[in-house]
């Protein structure tokens, strides 16, 4: 039986990245013998990064464009391109090429050829994985988010090295009976506290620094993280993986 996979690229004025993340994608996905779609989920990007998009589109039916208007946010771009989606394995990666696209291929293979893993995930903190070029400010939000996480959801951070991942694969089957609703742009974390899976397997990567485009990475989005944090001690739901 083939299995399809579906990989969810969120956009905000990513038109200088995009072209060169859908040629390295498609090089990673041709080169598996699986069927894929990729879905871009544009929330109205005011350098019409869509526009590009629905180029891709037109040119490859194997890419579905999702331009929001009325919406904004990581991860409910993330929802939505998951709910119009096919596949049986899902997946996101961000489009500023900052998450290398060449371990896509063995991140597939391990949850394709294993059914005991539920969710892979590319891993900044095991063995191998690293963040380069990381300025002050960078390393003093990313501390204090996995300070906070593993003060208010230690479960979580007890169970994953990197719960804060943006990139991350995971079967459909997980998620289809559950209601998610993050704040902000953690999806990952989300489905780590409210989905029931079996095994989780995280490959090392090395995270470099975005080239071109400016980083969404803001206080803003961190204060966000930190209300999720919060929420989902609240609910209690951190505790039923």
């Amino acid at each position: 039986m083939s299995i399809k996979f579906s990989l969810v690229i969120p956009t905000y004025n990513e038109k200088a990245n995009l072209l060169e993340l859908y040629g390295k994608l498609v090089s990673v996905l041709d080169s598996l013998s699986f069927d894929y779609e990729i879905i871009i989920v544009d929330d109205d990007s005011p350098d019409m990064t869509w526009r590009i998009a629905e180029d891709l589109a037109k040119q490859d039916k194997r890419v579905k464009v999702i331009r929001r208007t009325q919406q904004r946010g990581l991860a409910s771009a993330v929802i939505s391109g998951w709910a119009s989606s096919q596949g049986e394995i899902l997946g996101v990666i961000d489009a500023d090429l900052q998450h290398p696209p060449e371990i896509l291929s063995d991140m597939l293979r391990r949850i394709f050829y294993d059914n005991e893993v539920d969710i892979v995930i590319a891993s900044r903190y095991v063995a191998g994985g690293r963040v380069l070029n990381q300025n002050c400010w960078q390393v003093i939000k990313s501390r204090l988010a996995i300070l906070l996480g593993r003060l208010l959801i230690p479960r979580i951070f007890e169970l994953v090295k990197d719960p804060l991942s943006g990139y991350f694969i995971l079967r459909r089957e997980i998620i289809e009976v559950k209601q998610l609703s993050p704040i902000g742009y953690k999806m990952l974390l989300e489905v780590l506290a409210k989905c029931s899976y079996k095994n989780i397997l995280e490959i090392p990567f090395i995270f470099t620094q975005r080239k071109r485009g400016r980083s969404k990475a803001s206080w803003v989005q961190y204060s966000l993280s930190l209300l999720h944090f919060v929420k989902l001690r609240l609910l209690g739901n951190a505790w039923q993986c």
